[in-house]
C-alpha cells in the first residue's frame, strides 16, 4: 500500500530512487575502490591527448643513450670514464644544470671514478641519482639482510610524524667520493600502478627517520640552491580541517623548492603532468654530444637530463603517452610542469565532487523526465549522455587548465546508473497509474472501451466495431415518480442495488453492461466481448435480472405513487460499438436496429403488462422457435419459453414486427422484506412482499 502511494507522489518516488542510487554507487566503490580507483586513473589519463599537440619544451633538453651511441661507442653500461667525458661536453655546450638518471652504485676503478667525480663537481651543477627499496616484503627482513649498497646522501629533513612519505627498507646509492662531488643525489625510485604505467613519483622517502628527495626535486633544489620545505593545508596539529580548507583550491599539502610549488597528496606522492607532448621535447643523442654535433643553441643554457633508452639499459617504463620511454622523460614531465606550475593535483575540495555532481545530476534528470512526458524514454538518456559529456569537459578544463585532477568516471556511471533507475521507476509508475486509471474505468465503461481510454490516444475518428449482437434495455420503471416521495439518499440506494444486481448477472452470463443512464441500463452480448449463444444467454439473464430485481425494490408506502418494476426488452441483430465524438470530448455508445428495437420493446412493456419482450430476431436466434425452450445454465431449473403476442408497430418505426414476451415463472419466495438495505441510513425502507 505504502508502495503505491509513493507512485501517486512523483518527487518523492524520484527522491527514493535518488536515495538509491547514491546507495548502489557507495557499496559499489566501497567493494571495488581498487579497481575502480585504477579504472579512473586510466580513464583521466586519457585526458592527456586532448593538450596541445604542438607545444614545445626547451628549457629541458633529454641527452639519451641511445641505441646510437652504443653501436657507436659500445654497449651499456659504459665505463664511468666516457659518463665523465658526456658531462664535459655538456659542460662545453653551455648547460646550466645537468640531472643523470644513471645509478653509479658503489665503487669502480680508482682512476675512473675520479675522473667522473671531477666532472660531477665542476661546469654547472650536477645531481645524481639513488635508488630505495619500498616493497613490503623487503620491510620485513632484518637489518642484515636488507640491500645496503654505497653510500646514502642527501637528506632534506626530519621525516614527519605522520609517516605521509613512503617509507623504505634498504638502498642503491653511489660511492661517497660521487655524492659528495655532485651538487645533488636524488632517488629515482618508482610508484607503479597496477596496469603498470607511472603516474606518481615519491617527492620523498623516508628512511630511518630522514626523508629523501626525488631526482627532479634535486635537480631544481640544485638549480634554485634552496632546500625543499615541506608544506600543509592543516590547520592547528595537522589532524583537523576548516571550512577553509575544505573549499580550498590547493592541495593536501606542498614541497616549496626555492619558490617552486609541487603539490603533493597525502602520501607524499607527486602526480606527473604528461600534458607536454613527447614530441615538445628535444632530445639528442649522447654520441652527438661526445662529437660536438648537436647544434650549440640547442643546449646552452638548458637543464640537460641524462638517461639511457638503449637495450640493456634496464630504464624502460609505461606511462599514459603510450607504450614504454625511458624514465629520463618522466622526470622531463616533472621539471616541465614545475617551471610553468602545471603540476597536477587533487584539490582539498575533491571529496564534494562527487557529491556535486550528483545532486546536479538529479536535478537535472528528474527536471528533464518531468518536462519530457511521454517522450522520457528518448530525453532522459540523452540528456544524461550530455550530462556525463559535462562532467569530461569540466574534468578535462580543470586538468588541462587549472592542472586539477579530478576523476570524472565514477560521477559519469552514477549519472548512468540514476538515470536508468529514474527511468525505471518512471515506467512502473506511469504503468501503475494506467492500471489504476483502467480500473477507475472499467467502473464507469466497458473493460474494452476502457482499456482504450487508458492507454491510447483520442482522435476525433469514429472508432467502433459492427457485430452481431443481441442487446438488452433494462429499465426500473415508476422510478421518478418515487423520487419525488422519498429522500435522495433513499433513491440513490434502490437505483445502486438495481445497478449493482443488473450488472453482476449481465456479467455472470457473459454479456458487458455498456452504458448506464438515469434509472436504465444498456447491456450487450457479443458485442465489446465474444459471446457465444448470445440470444440464449440474455434471456437466461434477463429473467434472473427481473427475478432478483424485482424482489429488490421496496414498496411504496403511498398508493398515489406507482410501484416500482422492472422492463426489459431484447432484440438481436448487427450493431455497432465504440466511441463517437470529436477528440476533446468523446462518448461511448452501441448503435444499430437492434438496439432501437429494444429500447422501444422495454417502453412496450409497461402498456402490455409484460417484464420482458423480446424480438422477431432474438426469438428466431434463441431457439425458443423450435419449441423446444431455452435450457439455462442450471439443469434443475424448468427451460425458458416464451409466447407471440402479435404483430406491432413500434413508436418510430415504419414497419411492424412480431414480439414475443418471456413467460417468467414467479416464485413467491422471492418476494421478500429486506429493512436496512444499507448501514449509512437512519430508517428502514420497507419491501415488497
Amino acid at each position: 500500500m505504502k508502495t503505491f502511494q509513493l507512485y501517486k507522489k512523483p518527487m518523492q518516488l524520484y527522491a527514493v530512487v535518488s536515495l538509491l542510487a547514491v546507495l548502489l554507487m557507495a557499496a559499489c566503490t566501497a567493494l571495488w575502490q581498487a579497481p575502480l580507483q585504477n579504472w579512473e586513473e586510466r580513464l583521466a589519463s586519457r585526458t592527456w591527448a586532448l593538450a596541445n599537440q604542438d607545444a614545445r619544451e626547451r628549457r629541458v633538453v633529454v641527452v639519451d643513450i641511445d641505441e646510437k651511441s652504443t653501436q657507436a661507442l659500445g654497449s651499456w653500461p659504459w665505463p664511468r670514464e666516457r659518463v665523465a667525458s658526456l658531462l664535459t661536453g655538456l659542460d662545453a655546450y653551455g648547460v646550466n644544470l645537468k640531472v643523470v638518471d644513471v645509478l653509479f652504485e658503489g665503487s669502480q676503478d680508482q682512476a675512473q671514478d675520479q675522473k667522473l667525480a671531477q666532472a660531477l663537481k665542476s661546469g654547472a651543477p650536477t645531481v645524481i641519482s639513488q635508488l630505495f627499496a619500498l616493497s613490503p616484503e623487503a620491510q620485513t627482513r632484518s637489518s642484515e639482510s636488507q640491500i645496503r649498497s654505497g653510500s646514502l646522501s642527501g637528506p632534506s629533513f626530519p621525516c614527519a610524524n605522520d609517516s605521509s612519505s613512503l617509507i623504505a627498507s634498504g638502498f642503491m646509492a653511489p660511492d661517497a667520493m660521487l655524492a659528495g662531488a655532485s651538487a645533488g643525489v636524488g632517488h629515482i625510485t618508482p610508484v607503479v600502478d597496477p596496469d603498470g604505467s607511472i603516474r606518481r613519483v615519491p617527492a620523498l622517502v623516508c628512511f630511518e627517520g630522514q626523508a629523501y628527495p626525488a631526482l627532479a626535486v634535486a635537480a631544481l633544489s640544485a638549480a634554485t640552491g634552496a632546500k625543499p620545505a615541506l608544506q600543509t593545508t592543516r590547520e592547528g596539529n595537522g589532524t583537523s580541517f576548516g571550512l577553509g580548507s575544505i573549499f580550498s583550491a590547493k592541495s593536501a599539502q606542498t614541497l616549496d623548492v626555492g619558490g617552486l610549488q609541487l603539490p603533493l597528496d597525502q602520501h607524499g606522492q607527486l602526480r606527473v603532468s604528461y600534458q607536454m607532448p613527447r614530441a615538445g621535447y628535444v632530445s639528442v643523442s649522447a654520441v652527438d654530444v661526445l662529437q660536438g654535433k648537436v647544434p650549440p643553441s640547442l643546449l646552452k643554457g638548458a637543464w640537460a637530463l641524462v638517461g639511457s633508452t638503449a637495450f640493456g639499459g634496464g630504464d624502460a617504463v609505461p606511462t599514459p603517452q603510450g607504450g614504454a620511454v625511458g624514465g629520463v622523460e618522466v622526470h622531463a614531465h616533472i621539471l616541465s610542469a614545475a617551471l610553468d606550475a602545471r603540476s597536477p593535483y587533487v584539490p582539498a575540495w575533491a571529496p564534494l565532487w562527487p557529491a556535486f555532481t550528483g545532486l546536479l545530476a538529479a536535478l537535472v534528470l528528474i527536471g528533464a523526465l518531468r518536462a519530457s512526458g511521454s517522450k522520457a524514454a528518448v530525453v532522459v538518456p540523452l540528456v544524461a549522455l550530455a550530462f556525463g559529456a559535462l562532467i569530461f569537459t569540466v574534468h578535462a578544463w580543470l586538468l588541462l587548465s587549472q592542472h586539477q585532477w579530478l576523476g570524472w568516471g565514477q560521477p559519469a556511471v552514477f549519472v548512468a546508473l540514476l538515470a536508468t533507475l529514474l527511468l525505471g521507476s518512471e515506467m512502473l509508475r506511469v504503468r501503475a497509474e494506467r492500471e489504476r486509471l483502467f480500473t477507475n474505468l472499467s467502473s464507469y465503461l466497458p473493460e474494452g472501451a476502457a482499456r482504450k481510454v487508458a492507454f491510447e490516444e483520442p482522435n476525433a475518428h469514429v472508432v467502433a466495431e459492427t457485430r452481431e449482437a443481441t442487446v438488452m434495455m433494462v429499465d426500473l420503471r415508476n422510478f421518478s415518480a418515487y423520487c419525488e416521495a422519498k429522500a435522495p439518499e433513499d433513491a440513490a440506494m434502490v437505483l445502486h442495488v438495481f445497478y449493482t444486481t443488473a450488472e453482476r448477472i449481465v456479467t455472470e452470463h457473459g454479456g458487458v453492461v455498456e452504458q448506464m443512464v438515469g434509472d436504465g441500463l444498456t447491456a450487450v452480448w457479443n458485442g465489446s466481448s465474444p459471446c457465444q449463444q448470445h440470444a440464449q444467454k440474455a434471456l437466461a439473464a434477463a429473467e434472473q435480472i427481473w427475478k432478483e430485481g424485482v424482489s429488490q425494490l421496496p414498496r411504496v408506502a403511498s398508493r398515489k405513487t406507482p410501484a416500482l418494476d422492472i422492463g426489459i426488452g431484447i432484440e438481436t441483430g448487427p450493431v455497432m460499438v465504440g466511441s463517437f465524438g470529436p477528440a476533446r470530448r468523446r462518448v461511448h455508445t452501441v448503435m444499430g436496429e437492434a438496439v432501437s428495437v429494444a429500447s422501444r420493446l422495454e417502453k412496450l412493456t409497461s402498456e402490455l403488462g409484460y417484464p420482458v419482450l423480446i424480438g422477431p430476431k432474438a426469438y428466431d436466434m434463441s431457439g425458443l422457435k423450435s419449441g423446444q425452450g431455452v435450457q439455462i445454465a442450471q439443469a434443475a431449473q424448468p427451460a425458458l419459453s416464451a409466447q407471440k403476442l402479435g404483430d406491432f408497430l413500434l413508436v418510430g418505426m415504419r414497419t411492424p414486427r412480431t414480439v414475443y414476451a418471456l413467460k417468467i415463472q414467479v416464485d413467491p419466495s422471492h418476494l421478500h422484506l429486506i429493512s436496512g438495505m444499507d448501514a449509512g441510513f437512519d430508517s428502514e425502507i420497507s419491501m415488497m412482499g
